[in-house]
């Protein structure tokens, strides 16, 4: 609707409506989140978390309403219809930009329980975000340097351990758990460095998906593989959303089968961990050919 705006004036009326967005929503999730620790109980987490549901609904309808209001945007849809969903999910998905993590609270924010994904520990430092997400129960790992887990290799078992602790919580009280199997934003830069085998891709991690689905593989009611691209604003999809020159979104949503292919025991089992990281391969070699229709469809529509 105000897409015709100057860019300066859409990025001050986005600045605006995201900081009152987060602050409105953040400050009672906060608090919220204070008597969560002064009341540890069953039945008031339980309240809270359908509190803080609701809550995060609120800031995702906020955040479809900014999109829609200052970027022209033309959705690409294709795959399944999200399904309405009570109990706890788990995501799967490429990771191209911080714009990733809005972008999926929108497609799927009002019909899964509150989205949860792995954070980096010094993003918890963030003004009302970070603690917000804390409140939330949001998972935070600290990331070490090659040099650091060479002298104690005992600290590449922290992110494990971390990820079990967060597992059994979502078989509790329903989560929505996103993995970003990728563990960095994709660049061309970081594909030819790792020697990518895909086009549009960075290799996989299996180690904290496979052990997830070890964990409450059986439990969770759907496990979704989303492939997200944006053929204009690839490089900086979040500040272009904030100046209004987001165009094109291409979104595919698709549902894994729960079979013994993909829970098994990560940890414990060579032969599995071998075929369950194969799996994962073959998953991502899919989400590649995905891409690369996208990519097709985007040239061929736009005349390139």
């Amino acid at each position: 609707m105000l897409h015709f705006l100057p860019s300066p004036v859409l990025f001050v009326i986005n600045a605006i409506l995201l900081v009152v967005n987060v602050i409105v929503v953040a400050t009672p999730i906060m608090l919220l989140g204070i008597i969560r620790m002064v009341l540890p109980f069953d039945f008031s987490i339980r309240i809270i978390d359908r509190i803080n549901f609701y809550l995060y609904r609120f800031w995702t309808l906020n955040i479809r309403i900014m999109i829609a209001l200052t970027n022209d945007v033309k959705w690409h849809m294709t795959g399944i219809t999200v399904p309405h969903c009570h109990k706890s999910c788990i995501i799967i998905s490429n990771h191209v930009s911080w714009f990733d993590i809005l972008l999926i609270c929108v497609i799927y924010g009002s019909k899964l329980p509150t989205t949860k994904f792995f954070m980096k520990q010094s993003l918890i430092y963030i003004p009302f975000i970070g603690l917000a997400c804390y409140a939330l129960g949001m998972p935070f790992l600290k990331r070490y340097s090659k040099d650091i887990l060479l002298k104690n290799p005992a600290l590449r078992m922290k992110d494990i351990e971390t990820t079990k602790k967060v597992c059994k919580a979502l078989v509790k009280y329903p989560t929505t758990l996103i993995n970003f199997c990728e563990g960095s934003r994709y660049t061309k830069e970081k594909a030819e460095k790792l020697k990518s085998p895909y086009q549009f891709l960075l290799p996989p991690k299996a180690a904290s998906i496979g052990v997830a689905l070890f964990e409450i593989g059986n439990d969770v009611e759907y496990i979704f593989n989303s492939t997200l691209y944006y053929p204009e604003n690839s490089k900086s999809a979040f500040m272009d959303m904030m100046f209004g020159k987001l165009s094109h979104i291409y979104v595919d949503v698709d549902l894994l089968k729960k079979d013994e292919t993909l829970i098994g025991d990560y940890l414990g089992d060579k032969q599995f961990k071998h075929d369950f990281t194969m799996h994962i391969r073959e998953i991502w070699e899919n989400k590649d050919a995905i891409l690369s229709k996208m990519h097709a469809d985007f040239e061929k529509n736009s005349g390139n």
